[in-house]
């Protein structure tokens, strides 16, 4: 659910390695292109292949799905779980990788917990146009049950994921990885956004490297006070995606350049929200938080 860079990638990746895929995407002028030109995916080693994959608005249960990947944007969550409630078995595993922090709690509401699995990936895909996407730096993809147990199911999709080419790791402490990597994508995407930049640049800028470090320390001090074990070291963390995705132009970037909605709310402003019901001080996510909306808006008049 959710046919963009990331959605593509995998969707792509999972057909041509023997799965049978379902794009589900809320356009219609994005379906009606994929539906005519198939999904198109330039590879890092520069080789484009493409796959015509069924593409439609909506799932139902005649579709009988194994597995829901959860790959909208974070702001629309709930506008995805309302009607996954009728289109799918009570028992089929919906596994968000998203970007962001809450898509698990929105989840919740709606959808049976023991059906949810948590995710995360640093594969970085940059969207060309509708179904084109280019693979534009390789990483690493965490899954894992809520609770910190291994399970039958994440070792299938596991092994699903690593046949299409994704290395992938299931977590016993998936809410610790996907702290980890919200703390970074918070460091990296609005700053890329603001700056108009490259992921890389913010390690060649010392001024954007150092506000970079801030929000991670500020990010990391905000976890902890909630209780959240982070694992891997968001610093380290931050370092290893900059480098493998130094070409990459965030996800943010992205959708600034495209005049679109950000994820901001969910990545520095949920941090900076929870940091005042905390009591942690996070000026940078706060001010970063403030600078990317007031951007958007200025946009959007």
């Amino acid at each position: 659910m959710g046919a963009g860079a990331i959605g593509c990638l995998f969707g792509i990746r999972l057909h041509n390695s023997g799965n049978c895929v379902i794009l589900v995407h809320h356009d219609n002028r994005t379906i009606a292109s994929i539906r005519k030109r198939g999904v198109r995916l330039r590879e890092l080693s520069g080789t484009n292949i493409r796959a015509h994959i069924e593409v439609k608005r909506s799932l139902s249960k005649k579709d009988d799905a194994d597995l829901v990947l959860l790959t909208v944007k974070a702001y629309d969550t709930e506008a995805a779980a309302i009607p996954l409630r009728k289109s799918i078995r009570s028992n089929v595993p919906v596994l968000s990788l998203q970007n962001g922090l809450g898509n698990i709690e929105t989840l919740r509401r709606y959808l049976p917990a023991e059906a949810l699995l948590a995710g995360t990936t640093t594969e970085a895909a940059l969207q060309r146009g509708p179904g084109q996407v280019t693979h534009t730096g390789k990483g690493m993809t965490w899954i894992g049950e809520l609770g910190r147990e291994t399970s039958k199911r994440c070792g299938v999709i596991k092994n699903a994921f690593r046949k299409a080419g994704f290395r992938t790791q299931a977590s016993r402490n998936i809410e610790g990885v996907v702290w980890s990597k919200a703390i970074v994508n918070s460091a990296i995407n609005p700053l890329t956004a603001l700056a108009r930049v490259p992921n890389g640049e913010l390690l060649r800028i010392p001024h954007l490297r150092a506000i970079s470090n801030e929000t991670v320390s500020e990010g990391s001090a905000v976890a902890r006070a909630h209780g959240v074990s982070l694992s891997p070291d968001p610093s380290s963390m931050l370092l290893q995606v900059l480098a493998s995705t130094r070409k990459n132009r965030s996800s943010m970037l992205q959708d600034i350049e495209a005049g679109k909605r950000t994820e901001i709310r969910q990545l520095n402003g949920w941090i900076d929200s929870l940091a005042r019901k905390l009591g942690v001080d996070a000026p940078y996510n706060r001010m970063l938080t403030e600078l990317v909306l007031g951007l958007e808006q200025y946009q959007s008049q």
